[in-house]
């Protein structure tokens, strides 16, 4: 009775704090620079954030160290739910199995919201005399070191796709690293270097004028917005990871909370306009509870540390 009563005062506090919650500005921290893909879906979390809660909803980019600037001080940040994190699948599994000392591990985090699995497209230059993933395999192998390739930084799922596709079809190529995709796009097409994945939300736009081209898309199957490119596992079989996006708080932050943050988003997540909106930049909408997200994120931490262990791909 003691022991009942005793947890039940304690939870008391966490209950008001849940009910009064949010007292000021909510801030969502992208580890990555405007502009790209993960700057849209900032700001239209932030957008239903302040719409849902009543509160102004603070966007900033912070990006640095393949995310980790930008995720290390959010977990440092009180746990009130007061500063989250719009956390990819490079934040939360590929960085830290990457380097030797991260500066974060998935468990500084607590799950708050899955928001959708995103489409990659392999892209180049247009001038690139390859249809196929297969022919650009070929032109790389027939010339090592004579081409490059870009990402939006290392440790990203764009830069870890190019290992695996290397380990699985040896080839070599020089990796020339970014601070997000929208300064790599334009280098990639005045021609600085070869080939890159990218976000839909980048490639659409130079794709429709004809400024690149699309060898591929990631995922099983073909994306909706590029029917007739085919998916990257007709060349590399197994080759079917889809990087996903998420919203995660710092650990402790208290249940009642992400589940309020979590139900929020969800809402939004099953709305048809919502949902377009995600789609017109090439992010599938998957709306999951708080359990099931922490449930799949300790699964895909251990999963894409076994690839980038089979990659072979370091960071310092």
């Amino acid at each position: 009775m003691l022991a009942s009563s005793l947890a039940g005062a304690l939870a008391l506090p966490v209950a008001a704090k849940a009910q009064s919650w949010p007292s000021q500005p909510i801030k969502v921290v992208v580890p990555y620079p405007p502009g790209g893909l993960t700057d849209v879906l900032g700001r239209l979390v932030g957008e239903r954030l302040q719409t849902g809660f009543g509160q102004p909803a603070v966007i900033e980019n912070k990006p640095g160290a393949a995310t980790q600037v930008g995720a290390a001080a959010v977990a440092k940040s009180p746990s009130d739910g007061h500063t989250l994190l719009l956390a990819t699948v490079s934040t939360l599994c590929i960085t830290p199995a990457l380097y030797a000392k991260p500066l974060i591990h998935h468990t500084d985090f607590a799950p708050v919201a899955m928001m959708g699995r995103v489409t990659l497209i392999l892209v180049c230059r247009p001038d690139l005399p390859v249809a196929d993933p297969k022919a650009l395999v070929a032109m790389l192998q027939a010339k090592p070191d004579g081409y490059s390739f870009g990402s939006p930084g290392v440790g990203t799922a764009h830069h870890l796709l190019v290992e695996l596709m290397r380990s699985m079809q040896p080839f070599k190529a020089i990796h020339v690293p970014y601070l997000g995709s929208a300064k790599a796009v334009i280098d990639l097409m005045e021609g600085r270097f070869e080939f890159m994945f990218l976000d839909a939300a980048v490639a659409l736009p130079p794709l429709k004028a004809g400024k690149l081209t699309a060898l591929a898309v990631t995922g099983p199957v073909p994306d909706p917005t590029l029917p007739e490119v085919p998916p990257i596992t007709t060349y590399f079989p197994g080759l079917d990871l889809q990087p996903w996006m998420s919203i995660v708080g710092p650990a402790g932050l208290p249940a009642p909370i992400a589940a309020r943050l979590n139900g929020e988003l969800n809402k939004a997540l099953t709305e048809p306009a919502f949902i377009q909106r995600l789609a017109e930049v090439g992010l599938i909408a998957q709306p999951w509870t708080v359990e099931a997200f922490g449930d799949f994120i300790k699964r895909d931490a251990m999963r894409w540390a076994e690839l980038v262990k089979s990659s072979g791909a370091k960071a310092e």
